[in-house]
């Protein structure tokens, strides 16, 4: 019950952002509402004003990681994933797994106070990325449609097909009693999952088979009642909401008839009430954090969003139609942890029960606010050298014709 209510008053202050022209700008300014949020964390400090309830963080943080995750399914057809974007459908597929594999390891290599469990937790946590700031670098750009449409898929489909394994990962991290199995919390984690997409794409298949056919509930009104629906309503049936909620937009997306242009004006809309909230709060909760980190941890945070994140996206590319320049610039320009990442983390704070708890969210957060700066820091100049590599390799096709 106290998830739900902190549920619809965290849904209703998204709805309100949404209304609020400011929030485009701030969106595209994460880097900043970090510092903002951090800077309020430390007036109360010395205010002396009481730290905020870690239940009312961790539940208005699962509402934002709901609200992302849906909007990222519902812009999927599922179906044509691999032929419409084939960039997109291999960074997702083998670049996003790979990237948990080699940062769940080196975390566990390099940083003594995460366990095998949390280190994985915290790979898959880093692992959803999805920022918006970084990808209008590219989309306001004159760059070839391939490259923006695999900047703009890759990261709907990275965080739709990402959540339920970091949901599963947070299971697996569940410290057990010694009397207990050691898989029961993942046993559990598991069936709430199962739970919560049967009961999200039942409603999604509702919404886009029945609903979407009524003039009244064209476009996204029938998604968002669906995913509203099944993330209220998997809260008192024992499923996991996040995954009820982005399991109707997946169904939606994959059955419904909506032009592309009302999904992309659903996921604008959401993301910009959503993403501000997300880096604001996380900076306030989190970036004093980053203080208490030791130097390997500062050295792990920072391979984990360049060479640790550049390099299976790049191996995966390898073997595609796409010129090696444009193979280059995708494999370094996204992956960043995001707004996604951020709520993730957010949602854990008050989970006292997941293995190395404080240490997780010590390098979780070091690794967002790395993430952060270090997209917004290169993504506009390197889209503006990959603009100049084209127009070089078009010149260069010219003269060899």
């Amino acid at each position: 019950m106290t998830l739900a209510l902190t549920a619809i008053v965290a849904i209703a202050g998204f709805w309100a952002l949404s209304r609020i022209k400011r929030a485009r700008a701030a969106a595209g300014a994460p880097a900043l509402l970090l510092i903002a949020g951090a800077g309020v964390s430390l007036l109360f400090q010395g205010l002396g004003a009481p730290a905020l309830p870690t239940e009312l963080i961790a539940a208005t943080a699962e509402a934002g990681l709901a609200a992302l995750v849906f909007v990222s399914s519902a812009q999927l057809r599922v179906s044509r994933l691999a032929r419409d974007c084939p960039a997109a459908f291999r960074l997702t597929i083998g670049g996003a797994p790979l990237f948990l594999i080699v940062c769940s390891l080196c975390a566990f290599v390099l940083l003594p106070q995460l366990s095998l469990p949390s280190a994985l937790l915290l790979g898959g946590a880093l692992m959803l990325n999805g920022a918006a700031f970084d990808r209008r670098a590219v989309t306001d750009t004159p760059a070839p449609t391939a490259i923006k449409a695999a900047v703009r898929t890759e990261s709907a489909a990275i965080i739709a097909f990402g959540a339920p394994i970091a949901m599963l990962l947070a299971g697996n991290a569940i410290a057990t009693a010694p009397d207990e199995p050691a898989a029961g919390p993942l046993f559990f984690a598991s069936l709430s999952v199962l739970k919560g997409f049967a009961l999200g794409g039942a409603l999604g298949y509702v919404a886009a088979r029945f609903l979407g056919r009524r003039t009244n509930w064209r476009g996204g009104r029938a998604a968002i009642a669906a995913g509203l629906s099944a993330f209220l309503i998997a809260a008192f049936i024992g499923a996991e909401p996040v995954i009820a909620a982005g399991a109707a937009g997946l169904v939606w997306g994959e059955e419904t008839t909506t032009r592309p242009a009302a999904r992309l004006r659903l996921r604008r809309l959401i993301e910009r009430a959503v993403a501000p909230a997300a880096y604001l709060m996380f900076g306030w909760v989190l970036a004093g954090r980053v203080l208490q980190a030791d130097l390997l941890s500062v050295l792990f945070a920072a391979a984990a969003v360049t060479v640790m994140r550049a390099g299976p996206r790049l191996a995966m590319l390898q073997s595609s139609k796409l010129p090696k320049e444009s193979q280059a610039f995708l494999a370094w320009f996204g992956g960043a942890p995001g707004a996604a990442s951020a709520l993730f983390i957010l949602s854990l704070v008050d989970d006292a029960m997941i293995v190395d708890h404080e240490g997780f969210l010590t390098v979780g957060a070091l690794a967002v606010v790395a993430g952060v700066f270090a997209a917004r820091l290169t993504s506009r100049p390197l889209a503006n050298a990959f603009l100049r590599q084209m127009a070089q390799a078009k010149k260069r096709r010219m003269f060899a014709g």
